[in-house]
């Protein structure tokens, strides 16, 4: 009689990973604790951006900048002390570094007086000769930038977004943390979208601590500008479809289990697990909504359905995803039916789209003057009132040109611009490159790749993504997404 034991059934194995993951500030070694210190950090400071007033002032920069420049020198000296590795090798990063040192150092060039004098901004010589006739004026040193002080802040805020991406991409390299980084910002969106709606019914005349003089019948939450808002929440329309997903393909079960079996774990997935997730998808649909914005609701269901094409090209669970798609989509009808009213009257007026274009087409002609060097970084709101028609928008103020990348044109040339438009591809290329190369590829890359596609599309028509709380949140999802898109089999550390 044979010694060996009855073989046991074979019980249906989730796909999910058996080893138990170090949960955070509970960590084996002091380093992983430390970084976990850092992290949450960052998710404060990520928290806290949109709330006064979506940092749309210059003290909110400058502390902003002080806050994420803060955690970036405690990231680095738990490296130095340490004497570890970067989750993230820096050689990993070198064409972005690469790239934003040189926009960099062309803004710093912008700024300086040392530059030649061919390619002095005209306004220094206007100034100059004015001046000249005054007895005792200081002389008049000539710069590319027309407006050098906004210049120097609107390099504040580019290196404050850097800091943010950098922070994700090293910190979220740790699953555990990657996974809290996208509950968090999925619970931050709905926070944001239940004070928006609550504000818009019970106080719609005040905007956080002060007076709301503008979009009183529309949602803006803590935003000034509803199409800002309207942005942002579908950054967290797509983090909540990510969140979805993961839970989904976490939850699924190998062809050799019986299907009643699967199709019973993903109905109980979705009853007892999903349901929290698919109010949240409900609450911020509907904040969106109301916010009655069209370019930022058709930007925000574009990012929802590359999310939806993504997830059911590249996820394993193909059906699942078409499924979601459908459900999202029928979703989206339903709540534009029922809660999209001023939306659709909205679409049937074009109220303001001349004017806006109007003013693209004037800011693309007027950097055409200056193609090379441009009128410097952050002076379009000086040096746009020198181009306007009065007989075209004499009653507006147009401190932005409504289409980031035409005033991104006009503001840095056509060297800088191209860089800068190298730099996002690059990053996002890096991505995509990553998760086509997986067998499983993490959602929250995919929900970076969706966030990309809300707030590129948005900022050509808008300037949603100069608005810092939507920048850094955007930058730091893209980091986070980076991170997690290389499988966990490669060492990115070396």
């Amino acid at each position: 009689m044979s010694s060996r034991p009855a073989r046991q059934p074979r019980r249906p194995a989730s796909r999910q990973s058996t080893s138990k993951p170090q949960a955070v500030l509970r960590r084996a070694g002091w380093p992983e604790t430390y970084n976990d210190v850092v992290f949450i950090g960052l998710l404060v400071a990520v928290a806290w951006v949109p709330l006064p007033f979506g940092s749309n002032l210059p003290n909110f920069w400058m502390l902003n900048a002080a806050l994420f420049g803060g955690l970036l020198v405690l990231f680095e000296l738990g490296v130095l002390v340490s004497s570890g590795r970067r989750p993230v090798a820096m050689r990993r990063l070198w064409l972005p570094l690469l790239l934003l040192g040189g926009i960099a150092a062309w803004i710093l060039a912008q700024l300086s007086t040392w530059m030649p004098g061919a390619w002095e901004s005209s306004f220094w010589t206007l100034a100059r000769d004015v001046l000249v006739q005054m007895p005792d004026a200081a002389p008049v040193e000539g710069r590319i930038s027309a407006d050098p002080d906004n210049g120097v802040m609107g390099l504040i805020r580019l290196l404050t977004c850097a800091a943010a991406f950098y922070l994700a991409l090293q910190l979220c390299r740790d699953r555990w943390r990657a996974d809290l980084f996208a509950l968090m910002l999925v619970l931050i969106a709905v926070g944001y979208a239940l004070y928006g709606i609550v504000q818009l019914l019970a106080f719609p005349n005040t905007l956080v601590w002060i007076e709301k003089t503008a979009y009183l019948a529309s949602v803006t939450s803590t935003f000034v500008n509803r199409n800002s808002y309207a942005t942002y929440a579908g950054v967290g329309l797509v983090m909540t479809f990510g969140l979805l997903a993961e839970l989904v393909q976490r939850s699924s079960f190998g062809a050799e289990v019986p299907w009643t079996y699967r199709v019973g774990a993903l109905v109980d997935t979705f009853v007892r697990r999903g349901m929290p997730i698919f109010v949240a998808i409900l609450v911020i649909g509907i904040a969106l909504l109301w916010t009655g914005s069209r370019a930022g609701i058709v930007a925000s269901f574009a990012g929802a359905i590359v999310f939806v094409i993504l997830a059911a090209t590249l996820g394993k669970r193909r059906l699942i995803a078409l499924l979601l798609g459908a459900l999202a989509i029928l979703g989206i009808a339903g709540g534009i039916v029922a809660y999209g009213e001023l939306f659709v009257q909205r679409l049937t007026n074009d109220g303001g789209s001349e004017t806006r274009w109007y003013v693209v087409r004037a800011a693309f002609q007027a950097a055409l003057d200056v193609p090379w060097t441009g009128f410097g970084y952050g002076s379009f709101d000086r040096v746009y009132a020198v181009y306007r028609d009065f007989g075209q928008d004499f009653i507006l103020h147009w401190d932005k040109a409504h289409n980031t990348y035409v005033e991104l044109l006009f503001e840095l040339g056509i060297p800088a611009f191209v860089a800068f438009i190298i730099l996002g591809g690059a990053l996002l290329l890096q991505v995509v490159r990553n998760v086509y190369g997986r067998n499983m590829p993490s959602m929250l890359s995919l929900s970076a790749l969706a966030a990309s596609v809300v707030v590129f599309v948005h900022a050509f028509v808008d300037f949603s993504l100069q608005m810092q709380a939507i920048a850094i949140t955007y930058w730091a999802i893209l980091g986070a997404g980076l991170a997690q898109s290389w499988s966990r089999r490669i060492d990115t550390s070396i």
